[in-house]
Protein backbone atom coordinates (compact mmCIF):
# COMPACT_ATOMS: atom_id res chain seq x y z
CA UNK A 1 0.00 0.00 0.00
CA UNK A 2 1.44 2.93 -1.16
CA UNK A 3 1.38 6.03 2.33
CA UNK A 4 -1.11 8.38 2.11
CA UNK A 5 -0.83 12.00 0.90
CA UNK A 6 -2.35 14.17 3.55
CA UNK A 7 -4.17 17.26 3.02
CA UNK A 8 -3.72 18.98 6.28
CA UNK A 9 0.05 20.24 7.11
CA UNK A 10 1.52 18.58 9.77
CA UNK A 11 0.05 14.82 8.85
CA UNK A 12 3.00 12.52 8.21
CA UNK A 13 2.47 9.10 6.56
CA UNK A 14 4.39 5.85 7.64
CA UNK A 15 4.13 2.03 7.56
CA UNK A 16 4.60 1.15 10.99
CA UNK A 17 1.82 -0.31 13.50
CA UNK A 18 0.16 -1.83 10.48
CA UNK A 19 -1.62 -4.28 12.68
CA UNK A 20 -2.89 -2.32 15.12
CA UNK A 21 -4.43 -0.46 12.09
CA UNK A 22 -5.71 -3.20 10.57
CA UNK A 23 -7.35 -4.54 13.70
CA UNK A 24 -9.16 -1.87 14.14
CA UNK A 25 -9.96 -1.86 10.20
CA UNK A 26 -11.38 -4.66 10.59
CA UNK A 27 -13.83 -3.68 13.29
CA UNK A 28 -16.81 -2.78 11.31
CA UNK A 29 -18.86 -1.37 14.55
CA UNK A 30 -16.28 1.32 14.47
CA UNK A 31 -17.40 3.44 11.49
CA UNK A 32 -21.34 3.41 13.69
CA UNK A 33 -19.59 4.36 16.38
CA UNK A 34 -17.56 6.72 14.60
CA UNK A 35 -20.62 8.43 13.48
CA UNK A 36 -22.90 8.23 16.57
CA UNK A 37 -19.86 10.49 17.89
CA UNK A 38 -20.37 13.21 15.35
CA UNK A 39 -24.16 12.97 15.82
CA UNK A 40 -23.99 13.33 19.60
CA UNK A 41 -21.35 15.82 20.14
CA UNK A 42 -21.95 18.22 16.40
CA UNK A 43 -18.18 17.85 16.02
CA UNK A 44 -17.27 16.85 12.74
CA UNK A 45 -14.12 14.49 13.11
CA UNK A 46 -14.02 11.43 14.64
CA UNK A 47 -11.07 9.04 15.47
CA UNK A 48 -9.64 5.95 16.91
CA UNK A 49 -6.07 6.74 17.23
CA UNK A 50 -3.12 3.71 18.51
CA UNK A 51 -1.40 6.47 20.66
CA UNK A 52 2.46 5.55 22.01
CA UNK A 53 4.90 7.49 24.00
CA UNK A 54 6.55 7.72 20.19
CA UNK A 55 4.03 8.10 18.17
CA UNK A 56 0.10 8.55 17.16
CA UNK A 57 -1.38 7.09 14.13
CA UNK A 58 -5.03 6.97 12.92
CA UNK A 59 -6.37 3.95 12.92
CA UNK A 60 -9.92 4.70 11.92
CA UNK A 61 -11.75 8.65 10.98
CA UNK A 62 -14.96 10.35 10.04
CA UNK A 63 -13.72 13.16 8.80
CA UNK A 64 -16.68 15.96 7.79
CA UNK A 65 -14.42 19.03 8.45
CA UNK A 66 -12.19 18.45 5.27
CA UNK A 67 -9.27 17.84 8.06
CA UNK A 68 -7.68 15.78 5.69
CA UNK A 69 -6.51 12.57 7.78
CA UNK A 70 -6.69 9.62 6.76
CA UNK A 71 -6.59 5.65 8.11
CA UNK A 72 -2.37 4.79 8.54
CA UNK A 73 -1.52 8.86 8.68
CA UNK A 74 0.50 9.91 11.49
CA UNK A 75 0.90 12.97 13.82
CA UNK A 76 3.58 14.09 16.19
CA UNK A 77 2.50 12.97 19.14
CA UNK A 78 3.31 15.86 21.79
CA UNK A 79 1.35 17.92 19.24
CA UNK A 80 -1.97 16.28 20.10
CA UNK A 81 -4.44 16.23 23.18
CA UNK A 82 -4.47 12.79 22.58
CA UNK A 83 -0.95 12.23 24.57
CA UNK A 84 -2.63 14.27 27.19
CA UNK A 85 -5.47 11.08 27.52
CA UNK A 86 -2.72 9.23 27.02
CA UNK A 87 -0.21 10.79 29.85
CA UNK A 88 -3.35 11.28 32.61
CA UNK A 89 -5.05 7.85 31.63
CA UNK A 90 -8.63 9.58 32.06
CA UNK A 91 -11.20 11.12 29.59
CA UNK A 92 -10.94 14.39 28.42
CA UNK A 93 -13.10 17.23 27.59
CA UNK A 94 -12.36 20.60 25.86
CA UNK A 95 -14.44 23.12 24.57
CA UNK A 96 -12.42 26.12 24.04
CA UNK A 97 -8.89 24.96 23.52
CA UNK A 98 -7.24 28.25 22.64
CA UNK A 99 -9.48 29.93 25.59
CA UNK A 100 -8.82 27.05 28.40
CA UNK A 101 -6.16 28.52 30.86
CA UNK A 102 -5.20 24.50 30.55
CA UNK A 103 -4.45 24.19 26.46
CA UNK A 104 -3.95 27.82 25.57
CA UNK A 105 -0.65 26.92 24.39
CA UNK A 106 -1.04 23.36 23.86
CA UNK A 107 0.53 22.86 20.01
CA UNK A 108 -3.25 21.44 18.69
CA UNK A 109 -4.81 24.20 18.66
CA UNK A 110 -1.85 26.62 17.09
CA UNK A 111 -0.87 24.40 14.94
CA UNK A 112 -3.68 22.13 13.78
CA UNK A 113 -6.89 24.44 14.74
CA UNK A 114 -8.68 22.69 17.10
CA UNK A 115 -10.95 24.09 19.62
CA UNK A 116 -13.11 21.37 20.53
CA UNK A 117 -11.99 18.22 22.11
CA UNK A 118 -13.81 14.95 23.93
CA UNK A 119 -11.45 11.72 24.21
CA UNK A 120 -11.67 8.23 26.45
CA UNK A 121 -8.83 6.34 26.50
CA UNK A 122 -8.97 2.77 24.52
CA UNK A 123 -7.29 -0.46 26.47
CA UNK A 124 -6.33 -3.75 25.13
CA UNK A 125 -7.80 -7.15 26.86
CA UNK A 126 -4.22 -7.24 28.74
CA UNK A 127 -4.94 -3.78 30.48
CA UNK A 128 -2.59 -2.69 28.70
CA UNK A 129 -3.33 1.23 26.71
CA UNK A 130 -3.84 0.80 23.12
CA UNK A 131 -4.96 4.57 22.20
CA UNK A 132 -7.77 6.99 21.85
CA UNK A 133 -11.33 7.24 20.63
CA UNK A 134 -12.12 10.84 20.28
CA UNK A 135 -14.25 13.59 18.42
CA UNK A 136 -12.58 17.17 17.64
CA UNK A 137 -13.20 20.45 15.53
CA UNK A 138 -12.24 24.23 14.48
CA UNK A 139 -15.24 25.33 16.06
CA UNK A 140 -15.47 25.99 20.07
CA UNK A 141 -18.18 23.44 21.65
CA UNK A 142 -20.67 23.29 24.46
CA UNK A 143 -20.30 19.98 25.36
CA UNK A 144 -21.29 18.72 29.24
CA UNK A 145 -19.68 16.03 31.59
CA UNK A 146 -22.19 13.71 30.19
CA UNK A 147 -21.09 13.64 26.88
CA UNK A 148 -17.63 11.74 28.64
CA UNK A 149 -20.58 8.78 29.75
CA UNK A 150 -21.68 8.22 26.17
CA UNK A 151 -18.02 8.33 25.14
CA UNK A 152 -17.16 5.82 27.74
CA UNK A 153 -19.51 3.34 26.76
CA UNK A 154 -18.55 3.84 23.33
CA UNK A 155 -15.36 3.36 24.46
CA UNK A 156 -15.89 0.07 26.42
CA UNK A 157 -17.24 -0.99 23.04
CA UNK A 158 -14.51 -0.10 20.71
CA UNK A 159 -12.61 -2.09 23.04
CA UNK A 160 -14.19 -5.08 23.48
CA UNK A 161 -14.21 -5.42 19.66
CA UNK A 162 -10.55 -4.91 19.67
CA UNK A 163 -10.04 -7.64 22.34
CA UNK A 164 -12.26 -10.10 19.76
CA UNK A 165 -10.44 -9.08 16.93
CA UNK A 166 -7.36 -9.54 18.79
CA UNK A 167 -8.13 -13.25 20.13
CA UNK A 168 -9.64 -14.39 16.76
CA UNK A 169 -6.00 -13.08 15.08
CA UNK A 170 -4.34 -15.02 17.99
CA UNK A 171 -6.20 -18.50 17.06
CA UNK A 172 -5.90 -17.79 13.39
CA UNK A 173 -1.96 -17.44 13.90
CA UNK A 174 -2.14 -20.32 16.25
CA UNK A 175 -3.85 -22.74 13.51
CA UNK A 176 -1.58 -21.69 10.94
CA UNK A 177 1.33 -22.76 12.74
CA UNK A 178 -0.25 -26.00 13.71
CA UNK A 179 -0.90 -26.50 9.59
CA UNK A 180 2.25 -25.33 8.77
CA UNK A 181 3.98 -27.94 11.83
CA UNK A 182 1.57 -30.40 10.85
CA UNK A 183 2.69 -29.87 6.95
CA UNK A 184 6.23 -30.15 7.87
CA UNK A 185 5.58 -33.27 9.74
CA UNK A 186 3.96 -34.88 6.68
CA UNK A 187 7.04 -33.34 4.59
CA UNK A 188 9.76 -35.01 6.53
CA UNK A 189 7.69 -38.71 7.04
CA UNK A 190 7.86 -38.38 2.77
CA UNK A 191 11.70 -37.35 3.00
CA UNK A 192 12.42 -40.38 5.67
CA UNK A 193 10.15 -42.98 3.89
CA UNK A 194 11.04 -42.42 0.62
CA UNK A 195 14.05 -40.03 0.09
CA UNK A 196 16.25 -42.52 2.40
CA UNK A 197 14.82 -45.98 2.78
CA UNK A 198 15.34 -46.23 -1.18
CA UNK A 199 19.14 -45.39 -1.39
CA UNK A 200 19.39 -47.24 2.08
CA UNK A 201 17.68 -50.28 0.52
CA UNK A 202 20.04 -50.38 -2.79
CA UNK A 203 22.97 -50.39 -0.28
CA UNK A 204 21.73 -53.18 1.46
CA UNK A 205 20.58 -55.21 -1.98
CA UNK A 206 24.04 -54.53 -3.29
CA UNK A 207 25.81 -55.46 -0.11
CA UNK A 208 23.49 -58.86 -0.07
CA UNK A 209 24.47 -59.07 -3.81
CA UNK A 210 28.18 -58.99 -3.54
CA UNK A 211 28.04 -61.16 -0.36
CA UNK A 212 26.46 -64.19 -2.44
CA UNK A 213 30.14 -64.00 -4.29
CA UNK A 214 32.57 -67.23 -3.87
CA UNK A 215 35.78 -65.40 -4.89
CA UNK A 216 35.35 -62.82 -1.69
CA UNK A 217 38.59 -63.20 0.83
CA UNK A 218 37.71 -62.32 4.41
CA UNK A 219 38.46 -58.56 4.84
CA UNK A 220 36.10 -57.99 1.77
CA UNK A 221 33.10 -60.15 3.59
CA UNK A 222 33.90 -58.29 6.80
CA UNK A 223 33.72 -54.92 5.42
CA UNK A 224 30.14 -55.68 3.42
CA UNK A 225 28.97 -57.58 6.62
CA UNK A 226 29.41 -53.77 8.05
CA UNK A 227 27.73 -52.42 5.41
CA UNK A 228 24.84 -54.26 5.68
CA UNK A 229 25.11 -54.05 9.56
CA UNK A 230 24.89 -49.92 9.25
CA UNK A 231 22.31 -49.97 6.95
CA UNK A 232 20.17 -52.16 8.91
CA UNK A 233 20.58 -49.91 12.17
CA UNK A 234 19.73 -46.91 10.09
CA UNK A 235 16.41 -49.06 8.50
CA UNK A 236 15.47 -49.59 12.10
CA UNK A 237 16.01 -46.18 13.28
CA UNK A 238 14.15 -44.51 10.32
CA UNK A 239 10.95 -47.20 11.13
CA UNK A 240 11.35 -45.62 14.77
CA UNK A 241 11.47 -42.46 13.69
CA UNK A 242 8.04 -42.56 11.62
CA UNK A 243 6.38 -44.73 14.52
CA UNK A 244 7.25 -41.42 16.89
CA UNK A 245 6.44 -38.86 14.29
CA UNK A 246 3.41 -40.55 13.30
CA UNK A 247 2.37 -41.13 17.57
CA UNK A 248 3.26 -37.23 18.30
CA UNK A 249 0.57 -36.17 15.33
CA UNK A 250 -2.44 -37.78 17.85
CA UNK A 251 -2.36 -40.95 15.93
CA UNK A 252 -2.22 -44.43 17.24
CA UNK A 253 0.13 -46.84 15.19
CA UNK A 254 -1.41 -49.12 13.33
CA UNK A 255 -1.39 -52.79 13.80
CA UNK A 256 -2.57 -55.87 11.27
CA UNK A 257 -3.07 -58.66 13.78
CA UNK A 258 -3.59 -62.39 12.74
CA UNK A 259 -2.54 -65.98 14.39
CA UNK A 260 1.13 -66.50 14.70
CA UNK A 261 3.30 -68.22 17.15
CA UNK A 262 5.37 -65.98 19.25
CA UNK A 263 8.30 -68.58 19.79
CA UNK A 264 8.43 -68.65 15.98
CA UNK A 265 8.94 -65.04 15.54
CA UNK A 266 10.94 -65.02 18.68
CA UNK A 267 13.55 -67.28 17.38
CA UNK A 268 13.77 -65.73 13.93
CA UNK A 269 14.58 -62.02 15.56
CA UNK A 270 17.37 -63.75 17.50
CA UNK A 271 18.63 -65.36 14.69
CA UNK A 272 18.83 -62.23 12.77
CA UNK A 273 20.42 -60.09 15.83
CA UNK A 274 22.51 -63.01 16.45
CA UNK A 275 24.32 -62.34 12.75
CA UNK A 276 25.06 -58.44 13.26
CA UNK A 277 26.21 -59.35 16.46
CA UNK A 278 28.74 -62.17 16.11
CA UNK A 279 30.44 -61.67 19.21
CA UNK A 280 27.44 -62.21 21.46
CA UNK A 281 25.41 -64.88 23.13
CA UNK A 282 21.76 -64.61 23.02
CA UNK A 283 19.67 -67.85 24.52
CA UNK A 284 16.38 -69.08 24.05
CA UNK A 285 14.19 -70.07 26.14
CA UNK A 286 10.55 -70.45 24.70
CA UNK A 287 7.64 -72.77 27.29
CA UNK A 288 4.08 -72.99 27.08
CA UNK A 289 1.46 -72.57 24.12
CA UNK A 290 2.73 -69.09 22.49
CA UNK A 291 -0.21 -68.72 20.06
CA UNK A 292 -1.94 -65.51 19.87
CA UNK A 293 -3.26 -62.73 17.43
CA UNK A 294 -1.01 -60.12 17.35
CA UNK A 295 1.19 -58.60 14.31
CA UNK A 296 4.57 -60.32 13.43
CA UNK A 297 5.87 -57.48 12.10
CA UNK A 298 5.42 -55.34 14.67
CA UNK A 299 6.15 -57.85 17.40
CA UNK A 300 9.43 -58.30 15.57
CA UNK A 301 9.92 -54.75 15.73
CA UNK A 302 9.64 -54.91 19.42
CA UNK A 303 11.84 -57.51 19.90
CA UNK A 304 14.61 -56.25 17.80
CA UNK A 305 14.75 -53.08 19.80
CA UNK A 306 14.79 -54.49 23.22
CA UNK A 307 17.30 -57.11 21.84
CA UNK A 308 19.33 -54.07 20.30
CA UNK A 309 19.27 -52.32 23.55
CA UNK A 310 20.31 -54.97 25.75
CA UNK A 311 23.64 -55.53 23.40
CA UNK A 312 24.54 -51.85 23.40
CA UNK A 313 24.14 -51.87 27.09
CA UNK A 314 25.76 -54.75 28.02
CA UNK A 315 29.64 -56.58 27.35
CA UNK A 316 30.87 -59.77 25.92
CA UNK A 317 31.05 -62.15 26.90
CA UNK A 318 28.11 -61.46 29.19
CA UNK A 319 24.89 -63.73 27.72
CA UNK A 320 21.61 -61.97 26.51
CA UNK A 321 18.86 -64.25 27.72
CA UNK A 322 15.50 -64.27 25.43
CA UNK A 323 12.05 -66.00 27.20
CA UNK A 324 8.67 -66.45 25.54
CA UNK A 325 6.61 -67.85 28.21
CA UNK A 326 2.41 -69.23 27.49
CA UNK A 327 0.13 -68.03 30.03
CA UNK A 328 -3.52 -68.60 30.86
CA UNK A 329 -4.31 -65.02 28.74
CA UNK A 330 -1.29 -63.95 27.69
CA UNK A 331 1.87 -64.86 26.62
CA UNK A 332 5.05 -62.96 28.05
CA UNK A 333 8.09 -61.71 26.64
CA UNK A 334 11.12 -61.06 28.53
CA UNK A 335 14.68 -60.10 27.43
CA UNK A 336 17.87 -60.07 30.27
CA UNK A 337 21.15 -58.66 30.30
CA UNK A 338 23.87 -58.04 32.40
CA UNK A 339 25.25 -54.82 32.96
CA UNK A 340 24.99 -50.84 34.57
CA UNK A 341 21.07 -51.08 36.15
CA UNK A 342 19.26 -48.48 34.99
CA UNK A 343 19.08 -45.52 37.89
CA UNK A 344 15.47 -45.73 39.88
CA UNK A 345 15.09 -42.13 39.16
CA UNK A 346 15.14 -42.94 35.11
CA UNK A 347 12.28 -45.99 35.65
CA UNK A 348 9.13 -43.51 35.09
CA UNK A 349 10.30 -42.03 32.39
CA UNK A 350 12.14 -44.70 31.03
CA UNK A 351 9.41 -45.47 27.68
CA UNK A 352 9.42 -41.21 27.12
CA UNK A 353 10.85 -40.57 23.59
CA UNK A 354 14.72 -39.50 23.76
CA UNK A 355 15.46 -41.31 27.30
CA UNK A 356 17.79 -43.42 27.80
CA UNK A 357 18.44 -45.87 30.74
CA UNK A 358 22.13 -44.92 31.51
CA UNK A 359 25.03 -42.79 29.86
CA UNK A 360 27.17 -45.71 29.14
CA UNK A 361 26.83 -47.78 25.59
CA UNK A 362 28.83 -47.95 22.33
CA UNK A 363 28.62 -45.48 19.43
CA UNK A 364 25.74 -47.81 18.20
CA UNK A 365 24.28 -46.16 20.44
CA UNK A 366 20.13 -44.69 18.78
CA UNK A 367 18.71 -41.47 19.68
CA UNK A 368 16.47 -42.74 22.20
CA UNK A 369 13.35 -43.86 20.42
CA UNK A 370 13.54 -47.33 20.80
CA UNK A 371 11.85 -47.71 24.44
CA UNK A 372 9.42 -45.22 23.39
CA UNK A 373 8.33 -47.51 20.26
CA UNK A 374 8.03 -50.89 21.95
CA UNK A 375 5.88 -49.56 24.73
CA UNK A 376 3.70 -47.77 21.67
CA UNK A 377 3.21 -51.16 20.06
CA UNK A 378 2.83 -53.18 23.17
CA UNK A 379 0.18 -50.78 23.88
CA UNK A 380 -1.28 -50.99 20.23
CA UNK A 381 -1.82 -54.94 21.07
CA UNK A 382 -3.37 -54.03 24.90
CA UNK A 383 -0.42 -55.11 26.33
CA UNK A 384 1.57 -53.34 28.78
CA UNK A 385 5.31 -53.32 29.78
CA UNK A 386 7.33 -53.42 32.61
CA UNK A 387 11.22 -53.30 33.63
CA UNK A 388 13.50 -54.44 36.88
CA UNK A 389 17.02 -53.65 36.82
CA UNK A 390 19.40 -54.83 39.78
CA UNK A 391 22.80 -55.28 40.07
CA UNK A 392 22.42 -58.61 41.17
CA UNK A 393 19.88 -60.08 38.41
CA UNK A 394 20.80 -57.20 35.81
CA UNK A 395 18.19 -55.72 33.65
CA UNK A 396 15.13 -57.05 32.47
CA UNK A 397 12.53 -56.29 30.33
CA UNK A 398 9.18 -57.96 30.36
CA UNK A 399 6.17 -57.58 27.12
CA UNK A 400 2.97 -58.63 28.50
CA UNK A 401 0.84 -59.45 25.26
CA UNK A 402 -2.73 -60.62 25.51
CA UNK A 403 -3.81 -63.75 23.59
CA UNK A 404 -6.47 -61.81 21.28
CA UNK A 405 -4.09 -58.91 19.86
Amino acid sequence: MNPPTPSHPGVLSVKGLESDVEAIRRIDAVKTVLRVLTKTTGLRLAVVARVTPESWTCCAVLDQMGFGLRSGDTLAVTTTFCNTVRTLATPLLVNHASQDPRFKDHPAPKIYGIESYVAVPLYRRSGEFFGVMCALDAKPADLTEDTLEVFRHLGDLVGHQLEQEEAMNERDTQLLSAHEASLLREQLMGIVSHDLRNPLNAISLAAATLMRRSDLDDRARRGLRRILDSSDRANRLILDLLDFTHVRTGKALTVKPKTVDLHEITQQVVDEVQLTSPGRTLDVVCEGNARGRWDPDRIAQVLTNLLTNAVQYSVAPARILVETRGEAGEVVLSVTNAGTPIPPELLPVLFEPMTRGTTEGTERRSVGLGLFIVNQITRAHGGHVEVVSTVEAGTTFRVHLPRGG
